[in-house]
C-alpha cells in the first residue's frame, strides 16, 4: 500500500502542495486530476524519492520509500526523458542498469515488452527516429521493465492514437489484475471514469476530494435535478431555498440540491406547474470536477 502523510512542499515562497494525504491499495488505480500547476507532477516526484517533502512522508507498505524500495516503482513522466542518440536497446540497458537489473533480464523483458506492443523491430531504431506516440510506448515499456510493484504514470496517453490509447488502457488493467498498485493523472477525463476506482482531486496543491468513483457519482446523481417546464418565479424562489438553479433555457432548469431528501419537497412545489420532465440526472466526473474546482477539466 502507498500512504501519504501530510505532504508539504515549498518552492521559494510558494506552497506547491499543501498538507496532502491519501492512501493506494494494492490492486487499485488512483486518478490523480488537476489543472495544469495544481502540484500533480511535485506529489509524483516526491513519492518518487526525486524531491525531498519539507513536511510530511511517503510510505510503502508501512517502509519511508529510499533507494531500495524505488527500485520497486515504475515511473512514466510528463515530460519525455528519453535520449534521443541512443537506440532503443542501448535506452532501456541504461535505464535498466538503474533499477539494479542484469543485462540478459534487461534484454529478455525488452523484447518481451516490444512483442507485447507490437513493435518488436523498434529495438534497434534510434530514438530520434521515432514518432512522438512510438516514444512514448518506449517510455511506457521502460516504466515496466524491472516489473514494478508500484506504477506512476504521469500522462500516460499524450500523444498517442485512439488505437494506442485503447492498448495502454488494456496494459493498465492487466497490470491492476496482476495486483500492481497504479497512481495516473490525464487530461482525458473519460480515460479516468473507465479505469480508475478512487479519485483525487488536487487544486492549487491540496485535496478537495479523495474518494471512490462511483461512491461520489452515486452521491451527486442522487441529488441534481433535471427539470423542464412552465415554472412560476415564485415557485422557483422556493425552490432555491434547497439548492442552486442553472436555467438551461427552453423552459429547462438544472437543480443541485443540498441534500437528496429535498427531491420530494421540489416535487411537491411542482405541483401546480406544467412540467415535461423531472428526472434524477446521471453526473459526469467532469461535473463533479466542476463543481469542486470551479472550471471545467483541461480535455
Amino acid at each position: 500500500m502507498l500512504e501519504i502523510k501530510n505532504l508539504t512542499k515549498y518552492f521559494g515562497i510558494k506552497k506547491a502542495v499543501d498538507n496532502v494525504s491519501f492512501k493506494v491499495e494494492e490492486g487499485h488505480i488512483l486518478g490523480v486530476l488537476g489543472k495544469n500547476g495544481a502540484g500533480k507532477s511535485t506529489i509524483f516526484r516526491m513519492i518518487l524519492n526525486i524531491l525531498e517533502p519539507d513536511e510530511g512522508e511517503v510510505l510503502y507498505n508501512g517502509q519511508k520509500i529510499d533507494h531500495s524500495i524505488s527500485d520497486r516503482i515504475g515511473y512514466l513522466p510528463e515530460v519525455g526523458s528519453l535520449i534521443d542518440s541512443y537506440t532503443v536497446y542501448e535506452q532501456c540497458i541504461y535505464y535498466g542498469k538503474m533499477k539494479s537489473m542484469k543485462s540478459e533480464d534487461i534484454k529478455n523483458n525488452m523484447f518481451e515488452l516490444l512483442e507485447q506492443f507490437g513493435i518488436v523491430e523498434y529495438a534497434n531504431m534510434k530514438i530520434k527516429e521515432l514518432s512522438k506516440g512510438n516514444k512514448q510506448k518506449i517510455q511506457f515499456i521502460i516504466s515496466l521493465l524491472h516489473n514494478p510493484d508500484l506504477i506512476i504514470l504521469d500522462e500516460p496517453f499524450s500523444g498517442l492514437d485512439p488505437v494506442s490509447v485503447e492498448y495502454f488502457k488494456r496494459i493498465i488493467l492487466q497490470l491492476k489484475e496482476q495486483g500492481k498498485t497504479i497512481v495516473f493523472s490525464s487530461h482525458i477525463m473519460s480515460q479516468v471514469e473507465m479505469l480508475c476506482e478512487d479519485v483525487l482531486i488536487i487544486n492549487d496543491g491540496k485535496v478537495v476530494l479523495d474518494c471512490n468513483l462511483e461512491q461520489i457519482k452515486q452521491e451527486y446523481s442522487s441529488k441534481t435535478l433535471d427539470i423542464t417546464g412552465i415554472i412560476p418565479e415564485s415557485t422557483l424562489k422556493q425552490i432555491a431555498i434547497f439548492g442552486t438553479i442553472d436555467r438551461k433555457g427552453n423552459n429547462r432548469y438544472i437543480v443541485n440540491l443540498a441534500n437528496k431528501e429535498r427531491i420530494s419537497d421540489v416535487f411537491r412545489l411542482l405541483y401546480t406547474s406544467e412540467i415535461t420532465k423531472f428526472s434524477v440526472l446521471n453526473v459526469s466526473l467532469n461535473d463533479i470536477f466542476l463543481d469542486k474546482v470551479g472550471t471545467k477539466y483541461e480535455e
